[in-house]
């Protein structure tokens, strides 16, 4: 072989090995965006599971109970704590929304998940919070949110035959 040849060769061989170095950084790249989307879905669940422990509290629940009838009808003090919890699960759906638009959050699972949003809607007490808090979020997040529930029938979140208790 000539000196060409084997410089032919080398650059065929380096040429395979810059394709095979791509491909494993591809598949390296697809893992760690599949690991990425486990470990949002994951925080997601137990920030929305720590938040709805709050109804654990009497007091709370009780508020949020009657809120979802009427936020009007509470006292102040308790309008302030039907909205700051109401706040709080929205800024998570909000934040949720924005990864999942970025891809960092499974589609699949956003949209279970907004199922559930939907159906927290179909209490007057949340459209009346709605009504005077959603230009504190994101238009697109509004959109969102205003598309969703014109176009989905909300289900009963708990039966309506329930006592507070």
């Amino acid at each position: 072989m000539t000196l060409q040849d084997w410089g032919a060769l080398g650059e065929v061989v380096g040429g395979v090995a810059i394709i095979v170095s791509l491909v494993y950084v591809g598949l390296q790249v697809r893992q760690s965006t599949q690991a990425a989307r486990a470990a949002t879905s994951q925080s997601f669940a137990a920030q929305y599971s720590t938040h709805m422990e709050l109804l654990t509290r009497p007091e709370l629940r009780d508020i949020f109970w009657r809120g979802l009838t009427s936020m009007s009808d509470l006292p102040g003090n308790e309008q302030v704590a039907f909205v700051s919890f109401l706040n709080g699960v929205l800024r998570m759906f909000e934040s949720f929304y924005l990864q999942q638009r970025e891809g960092t959050f499974d589609t699949q699972v956003f949209d279970s998940w907004m199922v559930q949003l939907c159906d927290l809607f179909g209490n007057e007490g949340v459209r009346e919070y709605w009504a005077i808090r959603k230009h504190q979020f994101t238009n697109e997040f509004v959109a969102l949110v205003d598309e969703s529930t014109a176009r989905t029938t909300p289900r009963p979140m708990y039966p309506t035959e329930t006592e507070n208790q």
